[in-house]
């Protein structure tokens, strides 16, 4: 009997330290990705509550902050920009639990409901003093307006990073949605399980290949980036897993736009992010005074995410991409009455379900290849009225698509951001 009061103590004991185990791992451990995880609609805020703004590396505001006053105690979100950055900023509606990209993923942040912004000393335990974050993106408004622009009516997504830091520029998909307008679209209409159309630039995995078997730039770019097919770890939600293609390599707009990054960074890719800091503001003064702003939490960090080329190997695909630019004649505008080379590859897409009879074309655009400090990746999808593609790599209109969008960073970013790397 003994023994086995014994073997009942242990094994409730064991049970016990289990249970433990696991609820301080979901409480504290993986409570930020359980907080953050797009189908978690308990981690929303309530709505007319204060809120920060999403501001782009620009200073364009991309959504105004909310700040409660007698007139309207219930503020409504809004986004002067409709869609044109509805797949990255998200939506934030009355409807409860309508919430995605950023105003999902940094909830906590934009709310002040996270602790460092919350409290900024000790003494706002014992006082009423709200504070909310803002989002200052990495997103530039120029180049998300010139890529936008340059895809013109084609569906497809237009990426553009910063190869040595990971900073997304330009993030642009086409079809988009308007974000003020989310309560009313349709319960049929075609989007994901987070509300969002499948077009995204990072949510969506299309089969890419070469455009010619001679093409052996753009064969080694996409089995280097076959490698790293999963997620790129970028600060939005929902973004996929790798998964299988009829034809081609899977991919999403993003990944590619990584492979060629981390060719342009000597093969090491880094990791993506749209946010690169979050401001504080003080929404309501504890003396009763004006709001005013109180300082900023520490800037994103650059972070490797791994190498998906040797050194050597990734210097001499830039350089045969760099002769394949010059093959196709493609170089940047004069700049100084000095034109800039580019990098390119490129190729092509097909639609399993038009039996192959429709293709779409994709490209990259490194540029310059000597000093890299603008990476393009552009898919335009298939088209029933026009054959986006052409035969020869870097000859599709993807690339001239590329070159149109780098063209305008260097430019935008030279005169707008002299001290950001």
């Amino acid at each position: 009997m003994n023994r086995r009061i014994t073997r009942l103590t242990v094994g409730l004991a064991v049970a016990f330290a289990v249970l433990m185990v696991q609820l301080t791992n979901l409480g504290y451990f993986s409570a930020e990705q359980l907080r953050r995880h797009e189908l978690n609609q308990r981690a929303v805020t309530a709505f007319g509550a204060p809120r920060g703004a999403i501001v782009s590396a620009d200073g364009e505001t991309i959504a105004p902050a909310l700040i409660p006053t007698e007139a309207e105690p219930r503020p409504t979100r809004t986004y002067p920009h409709g869609p044109l950055y509805a797949h990255t900023a998200g939506y934030f509606a009355l409807t409860p639990g309508v919430v995605g990209g950023l105003e999902r993923h940094y909830n906590a942040e934009l709310s002040g409901s996270a602790t460092d912004i919350a409290i900024d000393e000790l003494a706002d335990l014992f006082r009423d003093a709200h504070r909310v974050g803002d989002l200052n993106l990495t997103l530039h408004h120029g180049v998300q307006l010139t890529a936008r622009a340059a895809l013109g009516d084609w569906d497809g997504s237009v990426v553009v990073v910063v190869p040595t830091t990971g900073e997304i520029l330009a993030l642009w998909s086409r079809p988009s949605f308007d974000p003020n307008k989310v309560e009313t679209w349709a319960p049929d209409s075609p989007t994901t399980n987070s509300g969002m159309p499948p077009a995204s630039a990072y949510r969506r995995h299309y089969g890419l290949a070469g455009a010619t078997t001679s093409d052996a730039a753009s064969a080694d770019l996409l089995a280097g980036a076959s490698r790293a097919s999963g997620r790129t770890g970028i600060d939005l939600p929902g973004e996929p897993d790798a998964v299988a293609a009829s034809a081609g390599v899977p991919l999403t707009p993003l990944q590619l736009a990584m492979a060629a990054a981390s060719v342009a960074n000597g093969g090491v890719r880094m990791r993506p992010y749209v946010v690169h800091s979050v401001g504080v503001r003080t929404t309501m003064h504890p003396d009763g005074g004006e709001p005013a702003g109180t300082g900023a939490l520490p800037a994103t960090m650059p972070q490797a995410a791994g190498r998906l080329f040797e050194t050597d190997d990734a210097s001499e695909l830039l350089a045969r991409m760099a002769a394949q630019a010059r093959q196709a004649s493609i170089s940047l505008a004069p700049a100084d009455g000095v034109e800039i080379p580019a990098a390119i590859a490129a190729g092509l897409l097909s639609d399993p379900a038009a039996g192959g009879t429709r293709t779409g074309s994709w490209a990259v655009l490194v540029a310059p290849p000597d000093a890299p400090t603008v990476v393009v990746a552009v898919v335009i999808e298939p088209d029933t009225t026009l054959d986006v593609a052409e035969p020869q790599g870097g000859g599709t209109l993807a690339a001239m698509i590329a070159a149109t969008a780098a063209e305008a960073t260097l430019a935008l970013r030279a005169v707008s951001d002299p001290d950001r790397p």
